[in-house]
């Protein structure tokens, strides 16, 4: 998983701006149909706030000035500050790669566009259900709520009960 941004597709898939647009566009709607997607998403963007706030209240004289002298203030509230927006960033870009990405592969492969559900990476057209050569995936599908023999209770509430009871 590359920390520094998401990878959406293969590098030698070069849509045009349009395209792009477009398959983002079908993404984003289709991750809006999937509240834990959703839920997941601002879990994961949340938590370095979370954090912050907690070593705030746990550390609360350090973010105060006791004297005239407020180069310490000022430096521990750089420090903090850039150590919060990497920390940040990293947690955005996880939340992408779980939660977003896989639906930019569904779309992808909706348009007939063969991609790996799992890397993004591009399929030969021939060999549809072959192993991905990038990372070795096999399943076609790209999030669980479209895979084989895993029930969502999204979808079907009433069936995972059932299932369970058995």
């Amino acid at each position: 998983m590359n920390l520094t941004w998401p990878k959406f597709h293969d590098s030698s898939f070069r849509p045009t701006l349009r395209e792009r647009w477009g398959f983002h566009w079908r993404a984003n709607l289709r991750m809006l149909r999937r509240p834990r997607d959703l839920v997941l998403f601002n879990l994961i963007s949340f938590a370095p706030l979370f954090l912050l706030l907690g070593f705030m209240w746990l550390f609360p004289g350090l973010y105060k000035s006791s004297s005239g002298d407020t180069s310490a203030l000022l430096l521990t509230t750089m420090a903090t500050a850039t150590f919060f927006f990497a920390l940040q960033h990293v947690a955005f870009v996880v939340a992408m790669n779980l939660t977003y990405v896989p639906h930019v592969h569904a779309v992808l492969r909706d348009q007939g566009i063969p991609v790996c559900g799992r890397c993004g990476h591009r399929l030969p057209p021939t060999t549809p259900g072959a192993a991905c050569p990038e990372c070795g995936h096999t399943d076609a599908s790209a999030t669980m709520y479209d895979s084989k023999g895993i029930p969502s209770t999204f979808d079907d509430p009433d069936r995972i009960l059932e299932d369970s009871q058995r």
